[in-house]
């Protein structure tokens, strides 16, 4: 049978010096993030709407962005548009569907199945126990 290792123990001047070494260590080091063709539509996104809105066309605005160092064609660009749009409106979408379908459940009754709770308007009576 073998003997547990047992947890090493700290002493309290041991604890400081670990702390005063962390206290010490330099600020580390900024690294940029780096972003993905389709990220960086993401993040420009609203800038391109901006640019749509003005009256410039996709075409346009990706050799504007080639240009400026972001080379992509145009398809491309509509297709990631497309990308970004998409995940901005989803989330409201489906609260939408959400809250639509639990309308729909809460105004039906089905014999056999349970509907949402509406707790602010539920009330409960306790039976006399008859039991004595």
């Amino acid at each position: 049978m073998k003997a547990k290792n047992p947890q090493p123990k700290y002493t309290s001047e041991q604890l400081e010096a670990i702390a005063l070494k962390l206290r010490e260590m330099p600020e580390p080091e900024k690294t940029q993030k780096e972003h993905s063709k389709q990220d960086a539509i993401k993040v420009l996104a609203k800038e391109i709407t901006a640019l749509q809105k003005r009256g410039y066309t996709v075409e346009q605005i990706a050799d504007s962005l080639t240009g400026a160092g972001l080379d992509i064609a145009t398809p491309t660009l509509r297709n990631y548009l497309t990308r970004a749009n998409a995940s901005k409106s989803t989330p409201r979408k489906k609260a939408a569907k959400k809250s639509e379908a639990a309308e729909a459940s809460a105004t039906q009754v089905t014999p056999g199945v349970s509907r949402p709770l509406d707790e602010a308007n539920a009330t409960f009576v306790i039976d006399p126990d008859d039991r004595v």
